[in-house]
């Protein structure tokens, strides 16, 4: 096992939480589909094909994950392939169990749902991103509030009544 791996393992939920962040799991995940990004042939670098390739690496190591019996630091690491993607991969698979709270007992069941939960999201956002880069907005277009209108009703403009003038 490694140092890095036995520092990690040797934390407590609450230290990972306060030094990685809620967001740490959601980082590893996007630097293990960016990582795959890299990896693909620049002919090959489309959405789809990344699409498949990250499923790819996603299906390989949570079958890894499932096979593992007994948690330990030691197993967390082991068939770990050397490819930067796996890595990050089973980084975030690792810091999602050790973030989970340790009483009332953790499930590796939660932490492959939490993961492939985050998972999702990001391929959600990798296709949204996609699709404002590749076509546009395609027509939805968001109100933008100015500074002076949000929170404050006193600078709002009150609408001024039209008068019924007939034109002879």
């Amino acid at each position: 096992m490694s140092w890095e791996a036995f520092r990690w393992t040797a934390r407590t939920p609450a230290e990972l939480l306060h030094t990685l962040g809620p967001h740490g799991v959601d980082e590893l995940v996007r630097q293990f589909m960016s990582a795959s990004w890299r990896e693909l042939p620049d002919d090959r670098r489309t959405l789809s094909d990344l699409k498949r390739a990250v499923q790819v690496v996603f299906d390989r190591n949570m079958k890894v994950w499932s096979a593992i019996r007994k948690p330990s630091p030691a197993a967390f690491f082991e068939n770990l392939l050397p490819q930067p993607a796996d890595g990050f991969l089973r980084q975030a698979l690792v810091l999602c169990w050790m973030m989970l709270p340790r009483a009332g007992g953790r499930q590796f069941s939660d932490v492959k749902r939490i993961v492939t939960g985050i998972f999702q999201r990001n391929l959600e956002a990798w296709d949204e991103d996609n699709r404002v880069f590749t076509k546009g907005r395609g027509g939805k277009k968001r109100a933008i509030k100015s500074a002076k209108s949000v929170g404050d009703s006193k600078s709002r403009k009150k609408p001024v009544a039209k008068k019924n003038v007939r034109r002879k």
